[in-house]
Parts: C-alpha cells; structure tokens; sequence
C-alpha cells in the first residue's frame, strides 16, 4: 500500500471564533441511512462524513452534493474511524479487530489494505499529527502503532489490564494516551517506546450489579489542539448498564501534571445514557454528545472554567459520534435512527453592527385610529 498524505490547506473565510453563539445551533443538513450509525468523523478537507452502521458497512457521504457510498468489507460492526489530512485515505476499525484502509476517491471504494490489528474487538483508530502514523487499541490489551506507508507495526505497547476503549496521539506527535475498560489511562513514549506514566480514570467506570460485568471505557478521546488538556467521554455511576441507567460523563485531563482537572455531568439528574462523543472548539469550549436511554439525545455546550454547561441542545435521536467541521461553525453527529445531521453553530454579529437599543422616547408613536 502506498498512501500520499500532504498538509493541505483550504480558503476558509475568517470566523471571529468569539462571535459563535452555540446557543442558538440548528439542524442544516442531513444525510439518511436505513440502519442504526455507529460512530462518525468528518474528513479535515471538509469534503466527506463518513459512519459506521450496524450493517458493518461504512456510509460516505459527500458534504456538498449529498452523493453516498457503500464501502463494504468489514465483518463486524465499525467502532472507529479516521481520516488522512488531505481526505484521500479512509481508515476504519471494527470489532473484529480488524482495519480497512480505503481511498476516498474510487466511485466503488475497496479496502486498499486490510490488516488484522488486535485480537478481538479493535476500538479506536486514530491517525498521527504528521500523517505517517496510525494508533489503535483493543480487547487483546494491546495498543499498536502501524506505519501508514506499507501498514507495517511499528510499536506494540503492553500495560493494561482491561480492554483498551481510546487511544489519542499528543499533537507532539511523540506521545499516546489510552484508556481502558477501568478507566486506567497510560502515557507512551514513541521516541523510546516505553511506558511513561500510569493515570487514574477510574471515575469512569462502575460495576453492573444485575450482570455482575464490569462497565467503563472511553467512547471518545481527543487533545486540546495546543496539547495542555485532554479529554474522555464515556459513563459513571453504572446501577444497570445493560438498561442504560449510568451517567454520561465527560473528564478533563491536565497533560503537564496527568491530573483530572474537570467533570462535566448533566444538569438533568433524569438524563442516563452514555457519552459518545467530545470536542474541543477553538473559542474555549467543549462540545459533547450524549445518546440517552429514552432513545434521544443531547450536544452538551460548557467552559472548562465553569461547573456547569451553559447550554444543552435536545436532539431527535440517541447521538453515536460526533465531529466538528474545520469552518468551526458546524457539527457532523451520527445518530440511531441511521442519520447523519449536520448542526450549525450561528455567529453573533459583530459590536458595532448591533442595533442600539432606544430609549422610550425614542420609540415612535402609536398609528393614531380613526
């Protein structure tokens, strides 16, 4: 396999980042498939959405026209999905351990290379900063590191104990972060490919007492662009996991110090489900996505300063992924009724462009009648 990945930059207009106003998000488009999504990731380009269903096949949408494409090949649902920077390459992970890389640009795609990452499920995929690299992790208790070039193993990384659900590069490019079913979380070194640091997550994890099975791991896991922080999505306070009575979570890690710096919990003590998805948004705050037990869902607004979010938006339908597009404005969500929507943040105009408010005075007067 020979696969061309290139910075690539595009003309996006100038967003004033402190202008957005999530509160006022909205549904602008959406992309219809018959079978349940099962995660989602937006390719840096903004050119295609690609999901994962529960049919094991792979949707790509394209985001200007609409047109969609099957990519068949796996065997087992998709849990995970990335992106080469300039869009060309599709990389996707399913629970057959397996990753398919696909070129974006064949109107009937076919896997380009298949390998048999892990043993048992293969749950996260994640490409690196400079494109040379892929990350992923499994139900072996492995985490991997495999050339993007030939598809060769670069690394093999031992260490944890339970399932491996995330794993993330540091935008260093020289360090991985994954977490596992317990919610244990370890720091690698890629230069000497030794472990360097064991952190505890155990927040996000909790015993199913109705099936005795331990419940926990990271359903997302993404860094702050600028590496001080990351953070996890997943559960907490597990009573009965099976039937979706847990609390979605969202934890902030400090990356200097390893310390959790932040929960962010649903305001709505009602409100039992998992978190699927978390973004980090350049104007200094956090997106999450939260598919409930009701069948419904939630994007999550809040500021890593504040206790609480300061805005929730309620969604048609359980959301399973979620991505953000490169313009900063829009939002790529996968959700269980097998739709992908694409939501748009608005941007508040600019100060001297507000209309001043009048003083009573200055109100005209009422149409006098006759």
């Amino acid at each position: 396999m020979t696969t061309d990945i290139a910075d690539q930059t595009t003309d996006q207009p100038a967003v004033d980042l402190n202008a957005i106003d999530p509160t006022q998000s909205h549904q602008v488009n959406e992309f219809k498939h018959e079978i349940a999504l099962t995660t989602l990731r937006v390719d840096p380009t903004d050119r295609f959405v690609a999901a994962g269903a529960e049919d094991l096949d792979v949707q790509l949408w394209d985001l200007e026209n609409g047109e969609q494409r099957t990519l068949k090949g796996h065997k087992s649902w998709v849990r995970s999905i990335d992106f080469s920077a300039d869009g060309n390459r599709l990389f996707t992970a399913c629970w057959g351990g397996v990753i398919n890389v696909w070129d974006t640009s064949q109107a009937e795609p076919k896997p380009l290379q298949t390998i048999q990452a892990h043993q048992g499920a293969a749950r996260f995929v994640r490409v690196s900063p400079d494109g040379q690299q892929l990350a992923t992790c499994g139900n072996d208790l492995l985490v991997k590191v495999w050339n993007t070039a030939d598809g060769g193993l670069v690394h093999e990384f031992a260490g944890h104990e339970r399932h491996v659900y995330g794993v993330d590069f540091h935008p260093d490019g020289t360090h991985l972060v994954s977490q596992d079913l317990l919610g244990g979380i370890n720091v690698w070194d890629l230069q000497s490919g030794k472990h360097k640091q064991t952190i505890d997550g155990s927040v996000m994890t909790g015993y199913d007492n109705k099936f005795a099975a331990d419940m926990g791991g990271s359903r997302d896991l993404q860094f702050k662009p600028d590496g001080s922080q990351w953070a996890s999505a997943g559960i907490t306070k597990v009573t009965n996991s099976f039937a979706g009575v847990q609390d979605p979570i969202i934890v902030l890690f400090d990356w200097k110090t390893g310390k959790e710096v932040k929960q962010l919990k649903s305001d709505d003590d009602n409100v039992k489900g998992i978190a699927w998805g978390v973004r980090f948004h350049p104007d200094n705050f956090i997106i999450a996505a939260i598919a409930d037990r009701t069948g419904k869902g939630e994007l999550w607004f809040a500021r890593p300063e504040e206790e609480k979010t300061f805005h929730t938006m309620k969604l048609p339908s359980a959301a399973r992924g979620l991505d953000l597009l490169s313009d900063n404005l829009r939002m790529a969500v996968a959700h269980a009724d097998g739709h992908a929507r694409i939501y748009r943040m608005t941007a508040k105009p600019p100060a001297d462009k507000v209309p001043a408010e009048t003083t009573p005075t200055e109100k005209a007067a009422p149409a006098k009648t006759k």
